[in-house]
Protein backbone atom coordinates (compact mmCIF):
# COMPACT_ATOMS: atom_id res chain seq x y z
CA UNK A 1 0.00 0.00 0.00
CA UNK A 2 2.85 2.48 0.75
CA UNK A 3 4.52 1.28 -2.18
CA UNK A 4 1.32 2.90 -4.14
CA UNK A 5 1.11 5.84 -2.19
CA UNK A 6 4.85 6.35 -3.14
CA UNK A 7 4.20 5.95 -6.84
CA UNK A 8 1.26 8.09 -6.91
CA UNK A 9 3.20 11.43 -5.47
CA UNK A 10 5.95 10.46 -7.54
CA UNK A 11 3.40 11.08 -10.29
CA UNK A 12 1.81 14.01 -8.92
CA UNK A 13 5.50 15.94 -8.37
CA UNK A 14 6.14 14.93 -12.53
CA UNK A 15 2.58 16.44 -13.39
CA UNK A 16 3.04 19.21 -11.94
CA UNK A 17 6.68 19.62 -12.91
CA UNK A 18 5.78 19.38 -15.97
CA UNK A 19 2.44 22.07 -16.06
CA UNK A 20 4.98 24.35 -14.71
CA UNK A 21 7.68 24.45 -17.67
CA UNK A 22 4.88 24.49 -20.17
CA UNK A 23 3.81 28.17 -18.09
CA UNK A 24 7.14 29.32 -17.94
CA UNK A 25 8.01 28.04 -21.57
CA UNK A 26 4.95 29.85 -22.88
CA UNK A 27 5.29 33.17 -20.60
CA UNK A 28 2.12 32.69 -18.75
CA UNK A 29 3.10 33.11 -15.55
CA UNK A 30 4.66 36.84 -14.32
CA UNK A 31 8.01 37.35 -11.91
CA UNK A 32 10.00 34.81 -13.57
CA UNK A 33 13.22 33.31 -12.54
CA UNK A 34 15.07 31.09 -15.00
CA UNK A 35 17.33 28.04 -14.52
CA UNK A 36 19.84 30.14 -14.18
CA UNK A 37 17.93 32.58 -11.48
CA UNK A 38 17.94 35.30 -14.36
CA UNK A 39 14.82 37.11 -14.86
CA UNK A 40 12.27 36.93 -17.58
CA UNK A 41 9.30 37.83 -19.35
CA UNK A 42 6.47 40.07 -17.56
CA UNK A 43 7.06 41.44 -13.92
CA UNK A 44 5.12 43.30 -11.41
CA UNK A 45 6.56 44.89 -8.76
CA UNK A 46 5.33 45.74 -5.48
CA UNK A 47 5.97 48.15 -3.11
CA UNK A 48 6.87 45.48 -0.66
CA UNK A 49 9.99 45.48 -2.58
CA UNK A 50 10.68 49.12 -2.90
CA UNK A 51 9.51 50.51 0.14
CA UNK A 52 8.76 53.65 -0.89
CA UNK A 53 6.46 56.13 1.21
CA UNK A 54 2.95 57.32 0.23
CA UNK A 55 2.61 53.93 -1.53
CA UNK A 56 0.58 50.98 -0.04
CA UNK A 57 2.61 47.60 0.16
CA UNK A 58 1.07 45.81 -2.18
CA UNK A 59 0.59 48.49 -4.49
CA UNK A 60 2.16 48.55 -7.87
CA UNK A 61 4.99 50.49 -8.56
CA UNK A 62 6.48 49.65 -12.18
CA UNK A 63 5.49 46.83 -14.62
CA UNK A 64 6.83 45.59 -17.72
CA UNK A 65 9.32 42.56 -19.11
CA UNK A 66 12.64 41.93 -18.85
CA UNK A 67 14.66 39.76 -20.82
CA UNK A 68 17.91 38.14 -18.90
CA UNK A 69 17.15 40.21 -16.02
CA UNK A 70 17.29 43.66 -18.09
CA UNK A 71 14.46 45.60 -18.90
CA UNK A 72 13.47 45.20 -22.20
CA UNK A 73 10.48 46.95 -24.04
CA UNK A 74 7.26 49.20 -22.46
CA UNK A 75 7.51 49.76 -18.85
CA UNK A 76 4.96 51.25 -16.93
CA UNK A 77 5.77 53.66 -13.56
CA UNK A 78 2.94 54.60 -11.32
CA UNK A 79 2.09 57.45 -8.89
CA UNK A 80 0.50 56.58 -4.96
CA UNK A 81 -2.60 57.66 -6.40
CA UNK A 82 -2.48 54.85 -8.93
CA UNK A 83 -2.34 56.76 -12.02
CA UNK A 84 0.55 56.37 -14.84
CA UNK A 85 3.46 58.85 -14.56
CA UNK A 86 5.73 57.55 -16.94
CA UNK A 87 6.09 55.20 -19.77
CA UNK A 88 9.16 54.16 -21.23
CA UNK A 89 10.74 51.94 -23.94
CA UNK A 90 13.50 49.69 -22.82
CA UNK A 91 16.53 48.46 -25.10
CA UNK A 92 19.34 46.36 -23.00
CA UNK A 93 18.45 48.00 -19.94
CA UNK A 94 18.47 51.66 -20.59
CA UNK A 95 15.86 53.78 -21.90
CA UNK A 96 15.64 54.29 -25.81
CA UNK A 97 12.73 54.80 -27.68
CA UNK A 98 9.02 56.58 -27.04
CA UNK A 99 9.05 58.37 -23.67
CA UNK A 100 5.91 59.78 -21.94
CA UNK A 101 5.63 61.35 -18.51
CA UNK A 102 2.60 62.81 -16.61
CA UNK A 103 1.24 64.78 -14.32
CA UNK A 104 -0.40 63.32 -11.19
CA UNK A 105 -3.92 64.64 -12.89
CA UNK A 106 -3.19 62.29 -15.97
CA UNK A 107 -2.33 65.19 -17.95
CA UNK A 108 0.58 64.24 -20.39
CA UNK A 109 3.53 66.32 -19.29
CA UNK A 110 6.34 65.84 -21.93
CA UNK A 111 6.78 63.09 -24.66
CA UNK A 112 8.71 62.24 -27.41
CA UNK A 113 11.90 59.82 -28.49
CA UNK A 114 14.73 59.55 -25.97
CA UNK A 115 17.95 58.03 -27.37
CA UNK A 116 21.38 57.70 -25.12
CA UNK A 117 20.11 60.00 -22.64
CA UNK A 118 18.68 62.68 -25.12
CA UNK A 119 15.77 64.36 -26.87
CA UNK A 120 15.72 63.09 -30.64
CA UNK A 121 13.03 64.50 -33.41
CA UNK A 122 9.92 65.94 -32.10
CA UNK A 123 9.54 66.65 -28.86
CA UNK A 124 6.30 68.10 -26.56
CA UNK A 125 6.14 69.41 -23.04
CA UNK A 126 2.69 70.52 -21.65
CA UNK A 127 1.03 72.80 -19.13
CA UNK A 128 -0.58 71.33 -15.97
CA UNK A 129 -4.11 71.94 -17.44
CA UNK A 130 -3.26 70.07 -21.00
CA UNK A 131 -2.21 72.99 -23.24
CA UNK A 132 1.16 72.77 -24.98
CA UNK A 133 3.74 74.77 -24.14
CA UNK A 134 6.94 73.96 -26.20
CA UNK A 135 6.95 72.18 -29.46
CA UNK A 136 10.47 71.29 -30.25
CA UNK A 137 12.41 69.42 -32.70
CA UNK A 138 16.09 67.52 -31.43
CA UNK A 139 18.31 66.24 -34.75
CA UNK A 140 20.24 63.01 -34.14
CA UNK A 141 22.48 64.65 -31.38
CA UNK A 142 19.92 65.51 -29.58
CA UNK A 143 20.27 69.69 -30.02
CA UNK A 144 17.06 71.83 -31.02
CA UNK A 145 17.08 72.12 -34.80
CA UNK A 146 14.02 73.47 -37.25
CA UNK A 147 11.07 74.70 -35.72
CA UNK A 148 10.46 75.54 -32.69
CA UNK A 149 7.15 76.81 -30.88
CA UNK A 150 6.50 77.87 -27.60
CA UNK A 151 2.61 78.67 -26.22
CA UNK A 152 1.16 80.94 -23.51
CA UNK A 153 -1.05 78.58 -20.74
CA UNK A 154 -3.97 80.08 -22.45
CA UNK A 155 -2.81 78.35 -25.55
CA UNK A 156 -2.20 81.17 -27.77
CA UNK A 157 1.58 81.28 -29.48
CA UNK A 158 4.44 83.09 -27.76
CA UNK A 159 7.86 82.55 -29.91
CA UNK A 160 8.52 81.02 -33.69
CA UNK A 161 10.92 80.32 -35.33
CA UNK A 162 13.59 78.47 -36.40
CA UNK A 163 17.07 76.96 -34.58
CA UNK A 164 20.08 75.13 -35.63
CA UNK A 165 22.69 73.19 -33.83
CA UNK A 166 20.72 74.44 -30.75
CA UNK A 167 20.78 78.37 -31.54
CA UNK A 168 17.99 80.83 -33.24
CA UNK A 169 18.61 81.18 -36.71
CA UNK A 170 17.07 83.48 -39.00
CA UNK A 171 13.69 85.34 -38.00
CA UNK A 172 11.89 84.28 -34.14
CA UNK A 173 8.94 86.24 -33.93
CA UNK A 174 7.73 87.11 -30.40
CA UNK A 175 3.85 87.42 -29.63
CA UNK A 176 1.90 88.70 -26.51
CA UNK A 177 -0.49 86.69 -24.96
CA UNK A 178 -3.29 88.45 -26.71
CA UNK A 179 -1.86 86.86 -29.86
CA UNK A 180 -0.28 90.54 -31.77
CA UNK A 181 3.23 90.64 -32.55
CA UNK A 182 5.65 92.00 -30.06
CA UNK A 183 8.55 91.51 -32.46
CA UNK A 184 10.86 90.02 -34.74
CA UNK A 185 14.05 89.58 -33.98
CA UNK A 186 16.66 88.18 -36.56
CA UNK A 187 19.56 85.97 -35.61
CA UNK A 188 22.57 85.38 -38.15
CA UNK A 189 25.01 82.64 -36.96
CA UNK A 190 24.41 82.62 -33.48
CA UNK A 191 24.07 86.77 -32.70
CA UNK A 192 21.07 89.04 -32.63
CA UNK A 193 21.04 91.66 -35.92
CA UNK A 194 19.53 94.34 -33.90
CA UNK A 195 19.99 96.67 -37.14
CA UNK A 196 17.20 94.15 -38.79
CA UNK A 197 15.19 93.54 -35.60
CA UNK A 198 11.62 95.09 -34.82
CA UNK A 199 10.20 95.54 -31.32
CA UNK A 200 6.31 96.67 -31.95
CA UNK A 201 4.40 98.61 -29.57
CA UNK A 202 1.34 96.58 -27.83
CA UNK A 203 -1.67 96.86 -29.06
CA UNK A 204 -3.57 99.62 -27.46
CA UNK A 205 -7.13 98.98 -26.22
CA UNK A 206 -9.53 101.54 -27.68
CA UNK A 207 -12.17 102.79 -25.02
CA UNK A 208 -16.28 102.00 -26.70
CA UNK A 209 -16.60 105.70 -26.63
CA UNK A 210 -13.86 106.21 -29.51
CA UNK A 211 -15.93 103.94 -31.46
CA UNK A 212 -19.52 105.56 -31.29
CA UNK A 213 -19.31 108.19 -33.68
CA UNK A 214 -22.14 110.20 -34.23
CA UNK A 215 -21.20 110.55 -37.85
CA UNK A 216 -23.09 107.63 -39.75
CA UNK A 217 -21.68 108.08 -42.99
CA UNK A 218 -18.63 106.19 -42.01
CA UNK A 219 -20.05 102.54 -40.41
CA UNK A 220 -22.16 100.68 -42.37
CA UNK A 221 -24.01 97.64 -40.79
CA UNK A 222 -24.60 94.84 -43.95
CA UNK A 223 -27.24 92.82 -41.44
CA UNK A 224 -29.52 95.78 -41.59
CA UNK A 225 -32.49 95.46 -43.08
CA UNK A 226 -31.54 97.75 -45.98
CA UNK A 227 -28.04 97.12 -46.57
CA UNK A 228 -27.35 100.41 -47.85
CA UNK A 229 -28.38 101.65 -44.09
CA UNK A 230 -25.69 103.27 -42.40
CA UNK A 231 -25.96 103.21 -38.71
CA UNK A 232 -24.24 104.26 -35.50
CA UNK A 233 -21.44 101.50 -34.71
CA UNK A 234 -22.21 100.07 -31.07
CA UNK A 235 -19.37 97.77 -31.09
CA UNK A 236 -20.91 94.81 -31.69
CA UNK A 237 -22.20 92.31 -34.44
CA UNK A 238 -20.46 92.82 -38.06
CA UNK A 239 -19.76 95.88 -39.25
CA UNK A 240 -17.37 97.57 -41.79
CA UNK A 241 -15.82 100.80 -40.64
CA UNK A 242 -14.94 103.19 -43.70
CA UNK A 243 -12.92 106.34 -43.15
CA UNK A 244 -13.89 109.81 -44.83
CA UNK A 245 -12.85 108.80 -48.24
CA UNK A 246 -15.39 105.84 -48.07
CA UNK A 247 -12.39 102.99 -47.83
CA UNK A 248 -13.32 100.24 -45.71
CA UNK A 249 -10.23 100.48 -42.67
CA UNK A 250 -11.67 97.63 -41.05
CA UNK A 251 -14.62 94.81 -41.42
CA UNK A 252 -15.45 92.10 -39.00
CA UNK A 253 -17.23 90.63 -36.41
CA UNK A 254 -16.61 93.21 -33.25
CA UNK A 255 -17.34 92.47 -29.82
CA UNK A 256 -17.22 95.69 -27.35
CA UNK A 257 -15.46 97.54 -29.83
CA UNK A 258 -12.75 95.09 -30.42
CA UNK A 259 -12.27 93.42 -34.37
CA UNK A 260 -12.58 89.46 -33.07
CA UNK A 261 -12.48 88.17 -36.57
CA UNK A 262 -11.93 90.48 -39.48
CA UNK A 263 -9.19 92.32 -41.64
CA UNK A 264 -7.66 95.67 -41.49
CA UNK A 265 -6.96 97.86 -44.16
CA UNK A 266 -3.95 100.27 -43.60
CA UNK A 267 -3.47 103.01 -46.72
CA UNK A 268 -1.18 105.96 -48.15
CA UNK A 269 -1.84 109.18 -47.55
CA UNK A 270 -2.66 109.43 -51.41
CA UNK A 271 -5.11 106.22 -50.67
CA UNK A 272 -3.17 103.18 -52.14
CA UNK A 273 -3.80 100.34 -50.12
CA UNK A 274 -0.81 99.21 -48.43
CA UNK A 275 -1.13 97.04 -45.77
CA UNK A 276 -3.51 94.05 -44.70
CA UNK A 277 -3.79 92.22 -41.34
CA UNK A 278 -6.06 89.67 -40.93
CA UNK A 279 -7.63 88.41 -37.49
CA UNK A 280 -9.27 85.75 -36.09
CA UNK A 281 -10.81 84.88 -32.61
CA UNK A 282 -8.73 88.51 -31.54
CA UNK A 283 -5.31 87.24 -32.74
CA UNK A 284 -3.43 88.35 -35.98
CA UNK A 285 -3.12 85.00 -37.92
CA UNK A 286 -1.93 86.87 -41.32
CA UNK A 287 -0.24 90.00 -42.55
CA UNK A 288 -0.55 91.04 -46.22
CA UNK A 289 1.77 93.88 -47.63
Amino acid sequence: MMRKYTLFVILVLMITSNVNSQNSKSGDSINRLDENNMKQGHWVITNEEKKYPNFRPNQIIEEGKFTDSKRDGKWIFYYPNEKVKEILTYNNNRPNGYAVFYYANGNIKEEGMWKNNKWIGEYKYYYENGNLKNHWKYNEQGTRSGEQKYYFENGNLMIEGSWENGKEDGVITEFHEDGSVKSERVFENGGIDLAKSINYKPKEKLSEKSFVKPKVNVVVNPNAVDDTKQTPFDGNGYYELKNKSGQVIKKGNFEKGYLITGQVFQYTPDGTLFKTTHYKDGRIIKVED
